[in-house]
């Protein structure tokens, strides 16, 4: 029997995922709270197998609950809960040591598929979400300085609004877009922003 257990702000979420795991015959729901602050303890006192972790709430964000978890869990079994396919959080979740990703408007079916792939020992991350995390392994070497004003231009500023935000000269940022743009072998902010949007940035 697998022992399902949920950390999710949101009280509908996780009566949700309650009432999925109920209905199974191979699983057992452990528990839920509404944020991670606990999360070792939780995890130990309630026997989860299995966690379904929100990776947005707030106060403590589920990527730094993660990595405190699998500090002292390492062999803890962790799929994340989002909103989002293109979510920078996703890919540092997984970095992170996620077992796996959920939508959170997933179907009842997706839920059951996730939990048996990861309780068994594997990794459930949809195909969507592999392409995408695959394309960001292969992304160009980027600065952290390129990397924070990709994801400006992403969110739509100008340089000016970029330089005041990081500090530095408008001269800068338009040093660094110039070499965004060779790096990704793009012509256009706008191109800049599209792809930094499809990959995961902002």
């Amino acid at each position: 029997m697998t022992r399902v257990a949920v950390i999710d702000d949101h009280f509908v979420v996780r009566i949700g995922i309650k009432a999925i795991i109920d209905m199974q015959d191979d699983m057992e729901f452990a528990g839920d709270a509404a944020n991670a602050a606990d999360i070792v303890d939780f995890v130990r006192s309630n026997a989860v197998d299995v966690l379904l972790l929100d990776i947005r709430m707030p106060g403590q964000g589920g990527i730094d609950a993660l990595s405190r978890l699998l500090a002292a869990m390492p062999d803890a079994k962790v799929v994340m809960l989002t909103t989002s396919e293109a979510d920078n959080d996703v890919y540092r979740s997984l970095e992170a040591g996620a077992k796996g990703y959920l939508l959170k408007d997933r179907n009842a079916r997706d839920i059951v598929r996730a939990v048996r792939t990861v309780a068994e020992g594997g990794a459930f991350i949809p195909d969507a979400v592999r392409e995408l995390y695959r394309e960001r392994q292969m992304l160009p070497e980027l600065t952290g300085r390129e990397s924070l004003v990709l994801a400006a231009i992403a969110e739509g500023l100008g340089n000016d609004d970029i330089a005041a935000r990081l500090g530095i000269t408008p001269q800068a940022v338009k040093y660094h877009v110039g070499n965004l743009l060779g790096k990704f072998g793009l012509e256009s902010r706008v191109q800049l922003s599209n792809e930094a949007r499809r990959r995961g940035f902002v």
